[in-house]
């Protein structure tokens, strides 16, 4: 008797599909263009938490305590996303001086239009703002609004758990 070898199991949350799946947003409203995987890193995090950034959008996901350590994370199970929609001809590898960049397909926007979400609709309303916003920066100044934001995001919850905790005592 022979056993089947399990399918991997990918969370539908902040897993590769997910993140793939806002990547894939980012760079089909970027299209031609193609971004490095850190750029992609920074970007999911700014569509998320758009209002991390000062004048941004409402940010889609909720202002939890340490977000900023997201950034650090992000990187490997995005890596996994882009694999999973390059396999299904919707992102694509290329390759350029500089390294390895992402880039959406001529297929990726009629993929996209297919879905009817409310979700996806904010994201690529945030894709475009993000696009618009950070999209021409160089890789320097945008690693230095990185480096400047990021102990503060989600820093503010820090001091309020410990308000909460003396309150409740």
């Amino acid at each position: 008797m022979t056993m089947a070898t399990p399918s991997p199991f990918f969370s539908p949350f902040n897993g590769p599909i997910e993140i793939g799946l806002r990547a894939l947003c980012v760079l089909t409203t970027a299209f031609p263009a193609a971004y490095a995987l850190q750029r992609l890193v920074v970007f999911d995090y700014f569509l998320v938490h758009s209002d991390d950034v000062e004048g941004g959008p409402e940010g889609l996901h909720p202002q939890t305590p340490h977000r900023g350590g997201e950034i650090l994370v992000r990187r490997g199970v995005l890596q996994h996303g882009l694999t999973l929609y390059e396999s299904r001809g919707l992102i694509e590898r290329v390759y350029k001086d500089g390294g390895i960049f992402f880039a959406a397909t001529d297929r990726s926007a009629d993929f996209l239009d297919t879905l009817s979400t409310e979700y996806l609709k904010a994201l690529r309303e945030r894709s475009d703002w993000v696009v618009d916003s950070f999209g021409l920066l160089a890789d320097g100044e945008l690693d230095a609004i990185v480096r400047e934001r990021i102990g503060t995001w989600g820093a503010e919850f820090s001091m309020e758990s410990v308000l909460w905790t003396e309150e409740a005592w």
